[in-house]
């Protein structure tokens, strides 16, 4: 009995790929110091994160398999399987992910001048 349903591996590439253009989109304009349009709305920490994750989770379930045998004692099967487009929208996500935190690490705790 299959744990996890799986999709296609080309459609979880394609939907993680077109999720990840948001998330990309702010971190290079932002990067750039571009006010390009839209970047209002794509830069809602809560849309740019939920796409992260999304973008993730959709690819997670395309190369993980959990499968559970039935019998004395129950197996519990997990597999990964390298898909090349998958892994490497996972770590871009991370990627991105990592100079997201880093842009709000460096914006929130950058010493202030004193006004003395």
């Amino acid at each position: 009995m299959k744990i996890l349903p799986r999709f296609s591996n080309d459609v979880s590439a394609v939907v993680g790929f077109a999720l990840l253009l948001i998330p990309t989109y702010f971190v290079a304009m932002s990067a750039l110091r571009y006010e390009a349009p839209g970047l209002r709305f794509f830069g809602s920490p809560i849309l740019i994160l939920t796409t992260l994750a999304i973008a993730v989770a959709v690819n997670a379930v395309s190369i993980l398999s959990v499968e559970l045998e039935p019998g004395k004692p129950h197996v519990l099967k997990i597999a990964l399987t390298f898909r090349v487009w998958n892994v490497t929208e996972i770590v871009f996500a991370f990627l991105l992910l990592g100079a997201l935190s880093t842009y709000l690490f460096l914006e929130n705790f950058a010493p202030r001048a004193s006004g003395g």
